[in-house]
């Protein structure tokens, strides 16, 4: 353990949720005075912080001379492999499952969803082009986020104490990350956190991992675009105080 270290820890565990917070309050209350809401520059941005978060943990990574197999980039064995693609297939599965759902969904059961979301629809895509840049911010996330609160950050709690603790406190600290999505969102991204942990410990390679979570956003992202185009007309109607 480095000095480094402590610091990258304070910058996911504290700094990360503060600034995400904050930022993402910014955001909304531009909107809210008349702005139109600029998603594609917010996807762009927000790829650009994790890339160089990236970067700057690859970068020291190397000059302290540390393996990247202590990151979680290993092979794993030909069971982890078969029953971890087995478990991701199911779960990809699922979210299929959950966006067929939603294109059965009316207009009015659409709209009822997307009112739900408050504030947040205003960061989830509502057209073509921004589910574009959505899916190249889908991957951005899940190969940073989980290289950050799976990979460093379990390599890191793992000095201090056992396995099932670093899942969880990681988990915990990965549904920080995610405080502008609000009480509820955190709660939820935590338990995803628990989920993404669980098959990074199966494994013990953090590549599946990876995959699974940029699978989870690109096909959320896809449900979220069904519901906005299609119900986008009619939550107008319903709240046309939001227009």
């Amino acid at each position: 353990m480095q000095n480094i270290d402590y610091l990258f820890i304070v910058l996911l565990f504290v700094v990360q949720p503060i600034h995400g917070y904050f930022s993402y309050r910014k955001y909304i209350r531009r909107i809210a005075t008349g702005a139109a809401s600029n998603r594609v520059r917010l996807y762009r941005e927000t790829m650009l912080l994790e890339w160089l978060a990236f970067a700057a943990l690859g970068t020291a990574w190397i000059v302290l001379g540390r393996p990247a197999t202590e990151l979680g980039f290993v092979t794993s064995s030909p069971m982890q492999i078969t029953l971890g693609t087995g478990i991701t297939v199911l779960f990809t599965a699922y979210l299929l499952y959950v966006w067929h759902v939603t294109r059965q969904m009316s207009d009015a059961e659409k709209a009822k969803q997307t009112a739900a979301l408050g504030d947040l629809v205003h960061f989830l895509p509502q057209d073509t082009r921004d589910y574009r840049h959505f899916v190249a911010l889908s991957v951005t996330a899940g190969i940073v986020e989980e290289l950050l609160y799976r990979g460093y950050t379990f390599w890191v709690l793992a000095h201090f104490m056992p396995l099932w603790a670093v899942v969880l406190v990681s988990s915990v600290a990965f549904g920080l990350a995610h405080t502008y999505q609000g009480a509820g969102g955190v709660v939820r991204v935590t338990l995803i956190g628990v989920a993404f942990g669980a098959l990074y410990v199966f494994t013990g390679s953090i590549w599946l991992p990876m995959l699974a979570h940029a699978i989870l956003d690109i096909l959320q992202g896809a449900s979220l675009l069904e519901m906005a185009q299609r119900g986008s007309d009619q939550t107008h109607e319903q709240h046309p105080d939001h227009c």
